[in-house]
């Protein structure tokens, strides 16, 4: 019974998998990539009780150059056991810059129970939005632009082969030249 469900699992993964790289192909530069999921990330780990999900897809339907994968891949990284942490170190940071709450801090099951304490809430959250979001930006551009050149190197390194299978013989009169600069020719031809 377990074999069908790692089987699942596996496609499921592979799927998720060829849709990032799919979006990492696409004719998007890679900062509206990495924007793309910073943005995702910013609004993820905002306390917005599910409202982060609902913008996500006004923006994912309204801005053109939104990479919705990566907008929403950001769910998959600040998902909800990563925002428990995000919680337990925002309150003390909100702690810490607005100071304590008087009377202590009790825990009570309402928003409007326990204002200081949301307050501080929030303020950790923002910060620790604003630390993710630039960090989560850097790492993702990096991704994008590794991931391409990556991808052109091996285009480069299939394209090299095959032009040797045409021509094995590397005579100068059948070779073919590709990507060959303009000004690179017109040096040769000076000499």
């Amino acid at each position: 019974m377990r074999w069908p469900r790692i089987a699942r699992l596996r496609r499921v993964r592979n799927r998720v998998r060829d849709a990032i790289e799919a979006s990492f192909d696409d004719d998007q530069s890679p900062e509206q990539i990495a924007g793309s999921f910073a943005i995702g990330v910013f609004l993820t780990t905002l306390p917005t009780l599910g409202g982060n999900l609902v913008l996500m897809v006004i923006l994912a339907s309204r801005v053109a150059w939104i990479n919705t994968v990566a907008l929403f891949s950001s769910g998959i990284v600040i998902n909800p056991l990563v925002k428990w942490g995000i919680y337990a170190l925002s309150v003390p940071l909100g702690i810490y810059l607005l100071g304590p709450i008087d009377g202590g801090i009790a825990v009570e099951l309402s928003l409007s129970g326990n204002r200081p304490l949301l307050v501080r809430l929030v303020v950790g959250c923002v910060i620790l939005a604003v630390v993710a979001t630039a960090i989560s930006y850097g790492l993702v551009r990096g991704m994008v632009v590794a991931y391409r050149r990556r991808n052109l190197t091996l285009v480069e390194e299939v394209a090299d082969i095959v032009v040797r299978e045409i021509d094995p013989s590397s005579d100068p009169d059948t070779t073919i030249e590709i990507d060959r600069p303009s000004d690179a020719t017109d040096s040769v031809e000076d000499n």
